[in-house]
């Protein structure tokens, strides 16, 4: 069953470039080639941050999670937060093929796409 992780978090001053920068080189570098990775997006809010990531399964999450690269990442966060990130991850509710949720085609004729890389 598919697995959404969302990572939350509050740079310290002076370090949300550090911080963006760092998240979108382990979205673009890692998550991106990972097996199992659909969607990864890293957001910012001011100092906030919030990396988002779907995965096919826990397994797949569990597997880029064990990689020393993914451990190098997480190792390097605490000098650029205030505090601690939020962490959670959330099953798909339902069959995950779209049926109870919104696929992320832009359903209205002006043909434009909306979403996340696949």
């Amino acid at each position: 069953m598919a697995v959404f992780r969302i990572l939350e978090a509050k740079a310290r001053p002076g370090a949300i470039d550090r911080l963006a920068e760092l998240l979108v080189r382990q979205n673009d570098e890692v998550v991106g080639s990972a097996p199992g990775a659909l969607f990864a997006q890293a957001l910012r809010s001011g100092d906030q941050v919030l990396a988002v990531s779907s995965w096919r399964s826990a397994e797949d999450m569990q597997g880029y999670l064990d990689q020393e690269v993914t451990q190098e990442f997480y190792r390097a966060l605490p000098e650029l937060l205030m505090g601690s990130p939020s962490v959670r991850t959330y099953q798909v509710i339902g069959d995950g093929d779209g049926a109870a949720g919104w696929t992320g085609d832009d359903p209205d004729t002006s043909g434009a796409r909306v979403g996340g890389r696949r």
